[in-house]
């Protein structure tokens, strides 16, 4: 038996559910005209009425609205009253419980089973006159909405195996934005408890046999009548509820009673794979596929979902995060561009693991874990075939950015020209290293430029870019950009036959951003690079859509910056390149980039003719989370092709992320407080060294 204390809510519920039930009954007639009454706990104004149960008529009864004095129904209300005479012939009064300008509430009667004949009467003038049925069983439900969205006058009550305890959950709520009841997803499969509906307001009195379907599954149930209520009220328990149903989602629900069937309504059931929803049949197999990477020692997020006790630790957090969108991290907005590797959740995702987290985040049966996966405890692409490492340093704690650059030279050991195929940073560490970009040096400058450099230190400071010139650069050969890492950002792995080219004698520089937290804790950060087997037959190539020429204003709320790439610049390039068969070329990836004023950044193809091919899109700018993007299948970039950035920049007081306190005029600059306005973009090209372009 379930504890009687819920009846206090379910009263409560039923005061706000009558006026929904009666707001959504069918225009009725008065004056004898097609007259119906209906029972408010049913939406079919057809069916019979029970003795002792509510029922609404309609009619022109009054200018204004009252109802009976803390819901008892009274003989007489607003000067009218309603009279039933049953198939005895005997007239008798109906306690009324509400008048309207076009409705009158009433208390049915005890009358006889039968025909009915109904009166409303102000003084001695008619009002409205008609027939209806009057019968014992004449079961109805409560709908939340007129197309049976939900269970109103029901309730939810969940039984703690355990200790016998019972709570109450909601089996619908009132969407604000679309102004109806909309159902609420209800788990019988929880571990460790049961799960019972208690319907409220059936209509039903004096049933010999009473039983409820839900989803064309009979479910045990039995009827409390409430004979002393005013109201009609009854309470039919059904449950408890197979866990099979976790699996039906939206199912219809009917109550049956003396063979007599109601109405049916709807409610909703989580889906689940299982005889419960736990950590170890489901939920880690989600955080396997979309959060591990991240999740687990040594990477970037705070806590490990690897195992189950950070899970259960985390969990309220996790909900909210998956909820919002906020985890896992992808700015991408869809539509801008196919992006391979999405960790987008779908709607079924987020809805699974706010259903684990509600239910209390069990952890289930560990023999129903899947296999772990298998990490690299240091690399997540596996050994490189080359290890960069930068020497330790520790930044300057007085300065808030820091650039720092370091030379490494390329082993005598590489004699032959080879590919990058995979380019993954390792920060040591990762609370002051803001982004790492990874440059070529062919002529090898950086080695001259760490030479003059005064400090004692490695390295040397390169605030502003690496010093390095384009002159020892081949066209089509050698990249300026090798790779780059920013928060949130994965190992870069190359489409198969592309790489980046790299030649024997040549020099890699690495430019470190600091961000000094004054914890005085050094880094040493580390690039692994992956080589294929033999040279690949496609070069990749880093270029920017790049602004470095404005001013976003003080207070401004949404500043826009614009910037292009195209070949228009640069005289008798795309001539040559066309006459060398080079187009198109794939872009094969795109990473933009602003810094904290940022707020959206968008970058469309547009082509000659222009037809607009939208590249990337973000609305939600994250400074602490950025990420190259690749696509799915390259994009085509033509000779007369032009990229079109839009930027948007919030420097006004009401960004909290604003470094300036009161907001200043922010223009271009290599500090985290100023601004940039880039989107890299990675193109594949062909391998040129056929035609003499390779160098020495």
């Amino acid at each position: 038996m379930l504890h009687r204390s819920v009846s206090v809510r379910f009263m409560a519920a039923l005061v706000q559910c009558m006026a929904i039930a009666l707001l959504a009954t069918p225009t009725l007639s008065a004056h004898g005209v097609g007259l119906r009454v209906a029972s408010w706990a049913s939406l079919d104004a057809d069916a019979a009425v029970a003795p002792h149960s509510a029922a609404v008529v309609e009619g022109e009864f009054a200018d204004r609205t009252t109802r009976a004095p803390d819901g008892v129904p009274v003989p007489e209300l607003d000067s009218i009253t309603v009279e039933i005479e049953g198939s005895d012939h005997l007239a008798r009064l109906a306690g009324i419980l509400a008048v309207g300008p076009r409705r009158v509430v009433f208390r049915v009667p005890d009358v006889p089973e039968g025909g009915a004949h109904l009166r409303v009467l102000r003084g001695e003038t008619e009002l409205a006159a008609g027939e209806f049925r009057v019968q014992s069983v004449s079961p109805g439900l409560f709908s939340a909405a007129a197309t049976g969205g939900g269970l109103a006058a029901a309730v939810a009550v969940r039984v703690n195996l355990a200790d016998g305890s019972g709570s109450v959950e909601d089996v619908a709520f009132y969407n604000d934005e679309r102004g109806a009841f909309e159902p609420v997803l209800l788990n019988p499969a929880v571990e460790g408890s049961e799960l019972y509906l208690e319907l409220q307001g059936t209509g039903i009195r004096r049933a010999a046999e009473v039983s409820v379907e839900i989803g064309g599954m009979i479910v045990p149930s039995a009827l409390e009548p409430e004979t002393g209520s005013p109201s009609g009220i009854d309470r039919v328990t059904a449950g408890p509820l197979p866990v099979a149903l976790a699996q039906r989602q939206i199912v219809e629900v009917t109550l049956t009673a003396d063979g007599i069937r109601s109405n049916a309504v709807q409610v909703a059931f989580s889906p689940s794979a299982g005889p419960a929803l736990t950590f170890s049949n489901q939920i880690v197999r989600l955080f396997q596929a979309r959060c591990q990477t991240c999740h687990r020692p040594g990477e970037v997020a705070p806590f490990s979902l690897l195992d189950y006790e950070p899970a259960r630790v985390w969990a309220a957090s996790i909900k909210q995060a998956t909820q919002t969108r906020s985890m896992p991290p992808w700015k991408a907005v869809p539509g801008h561009g196919e992006f391979a590797g999405e960790r987008r959740l779908s709607e079924a995702e987020i809805d699974l693991v706010a259903r684990w987290v509600d239910a209390g985040a069990p952890e289930g049966d560990p023999s129903d874990l899947p296999e772990p996966l298998v990490f690299d405890p240091d690399w997540q692409e596996g050994e490189p075939d080359l290890i960069i490492p930068t020497p330790e340093y520790l930044p300057d704690p007085n300065l808030s950015d820091e650039y720092r650059c370091f030379s490494f030279a390329v082993p005598d050991e590489i004699t032959e020209r080879k590919s990058i195929t995979k380019v993954e940073v390792r920060p040591g560490n990762r609370q002051i290293v803001h982004h790492v970009i990874l440059y070529g040096d062919p002529a090898g400058e950086s080695v001259a430029l760490e030479g003059a450099d005064t400090s004692p230190d490695p390295g040397y400071e390169c605030f502003g870019g690496p010093g390095i010139s384009f002159n020892g650069f081949a066209l089509g050969v050698d990249s300026y950009f090798l790779g780059l890492w920013a928060p949130g950002g994965r190992a870069q792995v190359l489409p198969e036959n592309t790489g980046y080219a790299l030649r024997p004698g040549s020099h890699v520089v690495l430019q470190v951003h600091y961000h000094p937290d004054g914890s005085g804790l050094p880094d040493s950060t580390r690039v692994g690079l992956h080589f294929s087997d033999e040279p690949t037959n496609n070069n990749a190539l880093v270029l920017a859509a790049i602004n470095t020429d404005f001013v976003i204003p003080a207070g401004a709320e949404r500043h826009e910056v614009r910037a292009a790439f195209s070949l228009d610049p640069i005289p008798g390039l795309q001539a040559l390149l066309e006459a060398l068969d080079f187009f198109p070329v794939n872009i094969l990836g795109v990473a933009p980039h602003m810094h904290l004023l940022g707020r959206e950044i968008r970058m469309d193809k547009v082509s000659a003719t222009g037809e607009v091919t939208p590249m990337i899109r973000i609305d939600d700018w994250d400074f602490d989370w950025q990420s190259e993007y690749s696509y799915v299948e390259p994009v085509q970039f033509h000779a007369g092709d032009r990229l079109e950035v839009l930027a948007v920049y919030d420097n006004s007081a009401n960004n909290p992320k604003n470094p300036n306190d009161p907001p200043i005029p922010v223009a271009w600059g290599d500090r985290s407080s100023d601004e940039m306005c880039i989107v890299f973009f990675l193109v594949e090209i062909p391998d040129l060294c056929s035609l003499g372009f390779c160098g020495d």
